[in-house]
């Protein structure tokens, strides 16, 4: 995971998200908490959960020779059980500046509005023939 940056993590799990009552998803560096995302944060589609983090979030993480970032989801279910699954680890790499790159929202371009056609002599506005034979 490169820092400063907009990763979508997805998580292949075993079971339907259909079943999850709620869930957190916990990145840690170091043994100590980092980032936490709840359910609302989530993406949550068949048996994948998906949860992107922001610029700032990323770099919280270090990116020095240890860097590895720890993962791990804690899930309620609809029936009350809490589950965790294993902890996974990804490095945190570097990026040349520290700091969050500004994103902008571009205004679309305007579509133009067709020009009006005034109708032709002699010329069916209504769209049947031309040669006055509708």
């Amino acid at each position: 995971m490169r820092r400063g940056t907009t990763p979508t993590i997805v998580f292949p799990l075993p079971f339907n998200t259909s079943e999850i009552r709620n869930v957190e998803v916990y990145f840690a560096q170091d043994d100590e908490l980092i980032v936490e995302k709840g359910k609302d944060d989530c993406t949550l589609n068949g048996t994948m959960l998906s949860v992107t983090l922001t610029q700032a979030e990323t770099l919280r993480f270090s990116s020095d020779d240890n860097g590895k970032i720890e993962m791990q989801l804690r899930f309620v279910f609809l029936d009350g059980s809490v589950e965790a699954t294993t902890i996974v680890k990804e490095k945190a790499r570097k990026i040349l500046k520290n700091s969050e790159i500004e994103v902008t929202e571009e205004e679309p371009e305007p579509t133009p509005e067709p020009e009006p056609t005034e109708p032709t002599e002699g010329g069916d506005t209504e769209g049947g023939d031309t040669d006055g034979n509708n």
